[in-house]
This record gives structure tokens, sequence and C-alpha cells, in this order.
């Protein structure tokens, strides 16, 4: 009994601790505003901050009262696709504001490629997401 309080006290404190962690990086490194920048919606920052508390608030109520939705594949195509959308774009933005396509560039001088670094992010990232819900989900 006692040993599952206090493992139920623990694991609490580290959600608490990796939440904290992830949203003190997101402010640091202004990923919300950055991101609205990159799509030119500065007018619907509140969306997006809203967006994030709502959604990360309610995927961990799902997670922890184990709701199951029954969804088509093409539903699910849909939020898939939805899903890939937001990640890729807070990956741009993360590297936009973490300087790493520069950094790459002129660490294997690469002057004048910028573009195709920037495709060759894109198709890695296409492809090993490919791989991994062909090989490790399925």
């Amino acid at each position: 009994m006692i040993a599952s309080i206090v493992g139920s006290i623990i694991g609490f404190s580290e959600g608490i601790v990796v939440g904290t962690a992830l949203i003190a990086f997101i402010t640091i490194l202004d990923i919300v505003p950055r991101l609205a920048q990159l799509t030119k919606t500065e007018k619907y920052i509140r969306v997006y901050e809203y967006a994030m508390i709502i959604s990360g608030v309610s995927m961990v109520l799902i997670d922890v009262l184990d709701v199951n939705f029954n969804i088509s594949s093409i539903g699910l195509g849909i939020i898939g696709l939805l899903m890939g959308l937001y990640v890729g774009l807070f990956a741009s933005a993360l590297t936009e504001i973490t300087n790493v396509i520069p950094i790459i560039v002129k660490a294997f001088n690469l002057h004048g490629y910028e573009k195709y670094v920037f495709y060759a992010l894109i198709f890695g990232k296409v492809v090993g997401s490919f791989l991994y819900w062909l090989y490790v989900v399925s």
C-alpha cells in the first residue's frame, strides 16, 4: 500500500518535472511566436497557445482514463496528416531557431546548396517516418 502511494507520488512528480521542462524549452526558444511568424499567422498566436494547452490536457486525460475511439481508416489518415503537418511545422520552427541549417552549411562548406540541405532534411524525415510506421508499428 505504502509502496504504491510512494510510486504514485514519484510518478506524478516526474510528470510535473518533464512537463515543466518542456514548457520552459518551448518558452525559452520562442517556438510558438516563431511558428506563427513562419506561417504568417501572428494574429492567431493565442489560438496556438490555447491549442497546445487544450491538446496537452486532453491527451493526458485520454491516456489516464484509457479512452478508446472507433475511427475509420480515412479518419485516421486525416488525423495522421494533421499531426504530421504540426510536427513538421514545429520541427521547422525549432531548426530555424537553433540555426541548424546554417551550421550544417558552414560545417560542410555547402554554400549555395542550402535548399538541397533543406530538401534532404525533409526527405529524411519522410522516409524515416514511413519506415517507422511500416516496420515498427505494423
